[in-house]
């Protein structure tokens, strides 16, 4: 699924991750195949992938050292769980963004991100967890809404499940659009009746949307 939305992880943060058939877009949108890594959109778009990954690797020794320092500091923990996402680490991100919510718990972005690492592990049930908790914390969560109908669909094969999630996210942002720009509302008309079975399986795209702790 993807980075995580609507949120705020550690005060300034807007995360989020999704993945599935629909982009929601409340400004900007972003998507990433399904069968990718995950990679943050803040890093030097001409770089070489070699530097790229050794920078991120030495983000990831400094932050470590840090909440080693300080085990309290959340905005440490969030970047160390969002350096982890990116260099597809599942587990030990997980594990930072469980630390971090150890410490202030409830932030829908953190859980939105987390439950994405969870679906990458095949942990289809704790992802569903992570996104409710997203969305009893912010019940105008976007982007752990679309998460909700995505694992739904494609990792349960609960369609009607996951017609109701995006019902929901429908009532909420009435202008969400799929990854082609198609209304997420006409979708659903498709999925329900009008072309019984249209849900294109191609358009298993997550939609990273974690911004950096401060």
């Amino acid at each position: 699924m993807a980075k995580s939305s609507a949120k705020q992880q550690a005060g300034k943060k807007n995360n989020a991750l999704v993945y599935g058939i629909v982009i929601l877009m409340a400004g900007a949108l972003i998507g990433i195949a399904f069968s990718t890594a995950f990679h943050s959109t803040k890093g030097q778009s001409g770089a070489p992938a070699q530097s790229q990954s050794n920078d991120m690797l030495a983000q990831i020794k400094v932050y470590s050292d840090r909440v080693a320092l300080n085990p309290q500091d959340v905005n440490a923990w969030i970047t160390l769980g969002n350096l982890y996402f990116d260099t597809n680490q599942p587990a030990k991100s997980i594990e930072a963004y469980s630390r971090s919510l150890e410490l202030s718990p409830g932030n829908p972005n953190v859980l939105t991100d987390m439950g994405v690492m969870h679906r990458s592990l095949g942990e289809f049930q704790k992802a569903l967890d992570a996104f409710a908790k997203a969305i009893a914390a912010d019940p105008r969560h976007e982007t752990a809404r679309m998460n909700t109908g995505i694992v739904l669909l494609y990792d349960l094969g609960d369609r009607e499940g996951a017609i109701a999630a995006w019902q929901d996210l429908v009532r909420t942002n009435p202008q969400a659009v799929n990854a082609n720009g198609t209304p997420l509302a006409e979708v659903l008309r498709e999925m329900t009746g009008k072309t019984p079975g249209a849900v294109d399986s191609g358009q298993k795209l997550l939609v990273p949307q974690k911004i950096p702790a401060d």
